[in-house]
């Protein structure tokens, strides 16, 4: 079957390219309303608002919006029980709702008509991205501003300009190394490594592996197969990497920070991916103490698991220095979607990430031959920030993004199968 690249994504689509790109820079602004939100999900949520208003949802939105209103109520609950203060349980409650709303929106929006206006709108993202952190520094960005600023929205910027241009094989694979190798000069490990694993995926998703990918779809306990897979794939690229990062010395580009901070945590009983992401190992015990109604929104550390983790990080080998690690804030240690479900409000919090990576990787399979390059790179990153990034407002637009077009991609698949079959 041709793919819906070759068939639709080179019409044109007039002057609705430029209005995409105003539309999607605009989106891109971060303002402070109670928290941080974009005004993209303000938008978004008036757009899927009007939608859900005549009653009628797609198959698809069901079983998401099913696990929405779980974790929102079991947050509700989770905030009454440990008296979290009504701002910050606001904040809490809404976020799994903003999250869908945004998700729904782009997937309904863009699921229809020319997919061409999906690029340009991410184009005026990554622009506006890049605009705003440049005019807005940020403490961290003045250290590294690859690593804390442009590395996301060059990429994003990359990936929708090599899919709106329908690039071949040979110039994705070149544009994806260069990005690869700059992140790795600029100590970046996760904008280094991820995009080179979504590009192996993506030069065989002609090969049986896609085949394989998309019968595992169709068949009872596939989804769990494919969820065992991945577990071993993080567990082999841990061994793997840490081999590696244990020679970070001779790399001869690191700067001596980040030699130190590489061979500690590739040779500590962690390995480099737990090692650098140690938090999990405490917000596991914090879930266990509270596994039914969570300890709140944002929550707070009332029971020493900062300093419980100091202690077992040191213990484990994977320490900085010969202190014990200070945190700047009040907050368990959770550094995680999955862990920080689980954290705030039990396990319907962690069902609820469990649900919508299974969703996600079952659309990435499903379609893995006819996809662009962006989804590949995309799901890699779902994956990594599932479980080892923290669920911040700037993760909250960025995933509801890729989530919201990967469903719109699916329904153009569909859309089109259905044509051909006719």
């Amino acid at each position: 079957m041709q793919s819906i690249t070759t068939l639709v994504g080179g019409s044109r689509v007039g002057h609705a390219g430029p209005l995409y790109f105003g539309l999607g820079a605009i989106c891109a602004i971060k303002i402070t309303l109670i928290g941080d939100v974009y005004i993209g999900e303000f938008i978004a949520a008036a757009y899927a608002l009007t939608l859900l208003s005549t009653l009628r949802i797609q198959r698809e939105y069901v079983s998401l919006l099913i696990l929405t209103l779980m974790w929102a109520f079991a947050q509700a609950l989770s905030d009454i029980a440990n008296s979290t203060p009504m701002i910050v349980s606001l904040k809490g409650v809404l976020a799994p709702g903003v999250f869908f709303l945004t998700v729904f929106a782009v997937g309904s929006h863009f699921s229809r008509g020319n997919p061409q206006r999906m690029w340009y709108f991410l184009i005026g993202v990554a622009v506006s991205d890049i605009f705003n952190t440049s005019r807005m520094p940020t403490e961290e960005f003045l250290y590294n501003p690859w690593k804390w600023g442009y590395a996301a929205p060059a990429m994003l910027l990359l990936l929708s300009w090599l899919a709106m241009t329908r690039a071949g094989a040979l110039r994705v694979a070149v544009a994806i190394l260069i990005y690869c190798g700059v992140s790795a000069l600029f100590d970046f490990r996760s904008a280094a490594g991820l995009p080179l694993l979504a590009l192996v995926l993506y030069l065989l998703r002609g090969s049986r592996l896609g085949v394989q990918a998309y019968r595992l779809t169709r068949a009872r306990g596939g989804v769990l197969l494919l969820f065992g897979i991945m577990a071993f794939t993080i567990a082999l690229l841990n061994m793997v990497f840490s081999a590696i990062f244990a020679h970070a010395g001779d790399f001869g580009f690191l700067s001596p920070e980040s030699v130190n901070k590489y061979t500690v945590q590739a040779t500590s009983e962690l390995g480099i991916l737990f090692g650098g992401r140690s938090e999990i190992l405490i917000s596991l015990r914090a879930f266990l103490d509270a596994p039914v109604l969570g300890h709140g929104s944002w929550a707070v550390d009332r029971n020493g698991y900062q300093d419980a983790l100091s202690v077992m990080v040191y213990q484990m080998g994977a320490s900085l220095s010969d202190n014990l690690e200070n945190f700047d804030n009040d907050l368990i240690p959770a550094h995680s979607f999955l862990m920080g479900g689980l954290v705030w409000s039990g396990f319907l919090g962690g069902v609820y990430w469990i649900g919508v990576l299974a969703r996600a990787v079952w659309l990435y399979a499903r379609n893995m031959p006819a996809l662009p390059i962006y989804f590949h790179v995309g799901t890699a990153q779902l994956l990594w920030d599932v479980f080892f990034s923290p669920f911040s407002a700037d993760h909250r637009w960025a995933t509801g993004l890729f989530l919201g077009t990967l469903l719109a991609w699916h329904h153009l698949l569909a859309q089109q199968g259905a044509r051909s079959a006719r």
